[in-house]
């Protein structure tokens, strides 16, 4: 998403008399040097009419031209050929009331003409900056709403890949829960204790975006203890290097991947099963990298990663574009994936 700039002292509605009021006070600062050095108006009387009809302009042309064929109709030709001819009028009025009603009689066309052509030009800058202003204003606007809209269709599709993650996990672990209560009942209470280990984890402390980097490989320690519980036949081994100190994390960017290797890595036939997981940090990198053996329904589905390996591709290009490297390694016995994220 784009940054965008600090615009709100001048375009926001709580500022808009005091934008308009500089605006106005420029003006007249910049007629007072015209005049200073006997520049394009004449006598005050001429710097009156000019300065009444500008105001007039512009502000037809802020609060009427620019809604009615920008805002609403988004007609640029109409509004180019509506304000063609509202400057036309406004230095045609300048022309007329200036040489023909109030100024000097008897000069010839020519004299007139010459002696508006910096009042004329000074219209033009003054009128042309006001349009600009809000023409500008109008587009800040806008990228900011586009911005806000953006922000939130990302957090509203993060929140659901999150709760879409949840339940996932939750599901499984349960199912495991419940094959041991029949099994070894025992086993089965200790299984619901380090489930609500996790459960607390995943409830009170993933509540914020991002959780400590040492509390989301806990979570992920206590997950593996809870698996060892219920698998026998097979070798897990989970090391971990580096230092934690200070490093935090998106919740839940690991736990698909160590998922998916207790779901394909566990055969009951004669095959060696093997989860291997390692985490190290290096500066403010984390690598996670976690290899299992691969059963036969892989065999049969190696394309397929699963709903928690969908979401949490997704939610890596979402959290970190640009600062994280997946690598998936998809072998005839075995599946590796490693994972490296820049946590800065």
């Amino acid at each position: 998403m784009n940054t965008i700039p600090n615009t709100n002292f001048l375009f926001s509605p709580k500022y808009r008399i005091v934008s308009h009021v500089l605006f106005w006070i420029l003006y007249f600062l910049y007629s007072g040097l015209t005049y200073h050095f006997n520049r394009g108006f004449g006598d005050n009387y001429n710097f009156i009419f000019v300065f009444v009809i500008d105001i007039l302009t512009v502000y037809y042309c802020l609060e009427y031209l620019i809604p009615k064929f920008l805002i609403k109709k988004q007609d640029l030709k109409k509004f180019i050929f509506h304000l063609c001819f509202v400057i036309l009028a406004n230095l045609s009025l300048n022309f007329i009331l200036q040489n023909f009603i109030f100024g000097e009689p008897g000069k010839d066309f020519m004299d007139y003409l010459g002696k508006q052509t910096y009042s004329f030009q000074f219209s033009l800058v003054f009128i042309g900056m006001a349009i600009g202003l809000k023409i500008f204003k109008i587009n800040q606007n806008n990228i900011r709403q586009i911005s806000k809209l953006e922000k939130e269709k990302v957090n509203t599709e993060l929140d659901f890949l999150k709760t879409q993650i949840n339940p996932h996990f939750l599901f499984n672990t349960l199912n495991n829960v419940y094959i041991q209560t029949r099994i070894e009942p025992k086993k089965a209470s200790e299984m619901i204790l380090k489930l609500s280990d996790l459960l607390r984890y995943q409830l009170y402390e993933c509540s914020n975006d991002k959780v400590m980097l040492k509390s989301e490989v806990e979570y992920l320690q206590n997950y593996v203890s809870l698996q060892e519980m219920r698998i026998t036949n097979i070798d897990i081994k989970f090391e971990q290097k580096g230092s934690f100190k200070g490093l935090m994390i998106y919740p839940f960017m690991f736990i698909p991947f160590l998922e998916n290797s207790f779901k394909h890595g566990v055969s009951s036939k004669g095959v060696e099963n093997f989860i291997h997981i390692n985490v190290d940090i290096v500066e403010k990198y984390v690598i996670f990298a976690v290899k299992n053996s691969k059963n036969d329904t892989i065999q049969q589905n190696s394309k397929s990663g699963g709903i928690g390996l969908t979401n949490i591709k997704r939610r890596l290009d979402l959290l970190y574009d640009g600062k994280y490297e997946l690598k998936i390694d998809n072998r005839d016995n075995y599946f590796n994936v490693e994972l490296k994220i820049n946590l800065e």
